[in-house]
């Protein structure tokens, strides 16, 4: 061990892609230094998302990085005057024809809706297309700078060695093959579906691939006239099967082409991936395509990780390396936002001194149900795309190219069929919505029934566990996330003051950082948050709200206490081990130890699988 280069570090992450980059910064954001590691010496050059939801745009926002992200989404990806419209065609070819279409509104349109809509239901930012291959390259440089932040690429995480008060990492350095190890407090995974750092844990995973492949191609192409000959659009999905996804509204698209498993996909020609898929059941139709950036051939899985910490407690699972859905929704790297995001106030927290085991625990108590619920939704949403697919298959080409009355029919059950089950990034519920009900470190009043709860929207509310309602104030500039601290939050709408001041005083007796905000004139905002006294975790969640009424009871000081030590994880709430699981209805809900055991449903092929065995996967999925 004495000739090996060593280092010593509070974090080590693994992986820098998008989430173990949040990830690093996050934890700097707070003080806490961290190594990076990435064995790839340059950042991505799949397309692996080409959407920031609103919600990793409000949690970006917090790391002062959303104005420069629009900056680099408008310069060098899409304007946000550009729509998001979705397009169901039979091809592009002749005898082809649009039949339905999601309209998706623009950037600027949804910023709009936001400025106007002022009743707790929107989020402070509208979503944001961008590749993940310009993603990754903004954030990597930003990550070098700052002096918190130990930044290798070129590193390849090799095993671990878990001890009770700390981790022991052997990396490799792909440049001088010299071997390093590294003495870390913590290690974050966010290594990707492979995870080579689950691996060496032992955590399992629950599910498997879809029994499809995608033959995906990603070029540049200048020929719109073809290429948008039946409108500008987002994506086209084809009744045939796959679609094309516009990534820059100029010159660079990408395709992906469902293949059969036993089809030899070696001999195939990309170029003329791209002209099937587009003429779909018009037949070929070519285009003039300048370069093809990168080709594979990729499985997607659905799957979830059955832990997010190994036993010890020293090890956690992060993006992709804990769960793995179909890119419809566009849940997956979203989802890895928000792990990284709270992993990386939890452990700052801890680190810091005032955070509990506790606080430790509730990051998969919180984050592994909203996997399963992402996951099982991305798999209804490929449904409804397999379902008229599926009757195309049965009526065949002819059918649906016909204007004929078949034909006409057809078509019309493909419209209905896809309009009415359009909630793929419309589902505001799923993207927004999703509450940590039932977690070790948030408080709900005895007595209080939770809200309702749908896919679609968001429902506005404070309700302990529950992401806090944005909401303009009187000078309808400031919204209300903007006033809350780095760390805690108390807001306080009462006139006195008096309950935002002893939530203070415990705070500095407790050395718990709590910043207040007292907003005694901000009726319209109290009105939507529905308590007087409401505090505020660091991911702009509700750890704890106060009863309702006229007059705001205050809690005592012993009740205070109890209240600040739960929301940092130095106690728990009691019987925690019975968290509730919000599904699909609000109604239906089971213990969270059901939960971790079951399997999701949407998609035939959900088996249980060794990943490392599981043939036909592409470069960005190991």
């Amino acid at each position: 061990m004495g000739s090996l280069h060593q280092h010593d570090v509070p974090v080590l992450v693994c992986g820098a892609g998008p989430v173990g980059l949040i990830t690093a910064l996050k934890l700097a954001h707070h003080g806490i230094r961290c190594m990076l590691i990435e064995r790839n010496f340059e950042t991505t050059k799949w397309p692996k998302m080409d959407i920031t939801n609103v919600r990793s745009m409000e949690l970006l926002r917090t790391l002062n990085l959303t104005e420069e992200l629009k900056e680099i989404g408008m310069i060098t990806s899409v304007p946000p005057n550009y729509s998001l419209d979705v397009i169901f065609s039979t091809g592009l070819g002749n005898g082809g024809e649009k039949i339905a279409t999601w309209d998706l509104p623009s950037p600027d349109a949804w910023r709009e809706r936001i400025r106007t809509q002022n009743d707790g239901s929107m989020p402070r930012e509208s979503y944001l297309r961008c590749s993940q291959v310009l993603f990754e390259a903004w954030l990597k440089p930003i990550c070098q700078k700052n002096p918190l932040i130990q930044t290798h690429f070129g590193y390849k995480f090799e095993e671990l060695k878990e001890e009770d008060d700390f981790v022991i990492s052997t990396l490799t350095d792909l440049e001088s093959s010299k071997k390093i190890l590294v003495k870390s407090k913590y290690v974050v995974a966010c290594d990707g579906a492979g995870s080579r750092v689950r691996k060496s844990t032992g955590l399992k995973i629950t599910g498997g691939p879809v029994p499809i492949s995608q033959y995906l191609v990603h070029f540049k192409s200048r020929d719109l006239t073809r290429l948008q000959s039946q409108g500008q659009f987002w994506h086209i999905f084809f009744t045939g099967g796959g679609a094309i996804i516009s990534q820059d509204e100029d010159e660079i698209w990408t395709v992906h082409l469902p293949l059969p498993l036993e089809e030899d996909t070696d001999k195939i020609d990309p170029y003329e991936v791209v002209y099937k898929l587009l003429g779909s059941n018009t037949g070929r139709f070519p285009i003039k395509i300048d370069e093809i950036l990168v080709k594979s051939v990729w499985r997607p899985n659905l799957v979830v990780a059955d832990e997010y910490r190994t036993k010890k407690g020293r090890v956690f699972l992060c993006g992709d390396s804990a769960h793995q859905n179909i890119p419809t929704g566009g849940y997956g790297m979203n989802m890895g936002v928000g792990d990284s995001y709270d992993i990386g106030w939890k452990l700052a927290a801890v680190l810091r001194g005032f955070g509990g085991e506790h606080l430790l625990d509730s990051y998969e108590y919180e984050r592994r149900p909203v996997a399963l619920r992402n996951v099982e939704r991305s798999g209804q949403h490929q449904s409804v795309h397999w379902e008229y697919c599926n009757w195309v298959q049965q009526e065949g080409s002819k059918t649906v190219l016909s204007q004929g009355q078949d034909g006409k029919e057809l078509k019309n059950k493909i419209k209905d069929w896809v309009e009415k089950r359009d909630g793929e990034n419309k589902d505001h519920g799923i993207e927004m919505g999703y509450r940590h009900t039932g977690s070790p470190i948030v408080l709900v009043n005895p007595g209080e029934r939770e809200p309702e709860w749908n896919v679609r929207d968001y429902v506005p509310s404070t309700w302990p566990g529950n992401r806090a309602p944005h909401v303009f104030l009187n000078d309808g500039k400031t919204s209300i996330f903007d006033l809350y601290g780095p760390d805690y939050t108390i807001v306080d709408f009462t006139a006195s003051g008096t309950g935002s001041a002893a939530f203070f005083e415990a705070s500095e007796r407790l050395r718990i950082p709590v910043k207040v905000v007292h907003l005694p004139t901000e009726d319209h905002v109290c009105e939507v948050w529905g308590r007087k006294l409401v505090l505020i975790r660091p991911d702009g969640f509700v750890a704890w709200r106060g009863l309702p009424g006229k007059e705001e009871v205050c809690p005592n000081n012993k009740q205070i206490d109890e209240i600040l030590l739960v929301a940092v994880g130095q106690h728990c709430v009691p019987d925690y081990s019975k968290a509730q699981y919000v599904g699909e209805k609000s109604s239906q809900t089971t213990s969270y130890h059901e939960v971790k055991t079951a399997p999701f449903t949407a998609t035939v092929g959900n088996v249980m699988q060794d990943m490392g065995s599981i043939q036909k996967m592409a470069a960005f999925q190991t």
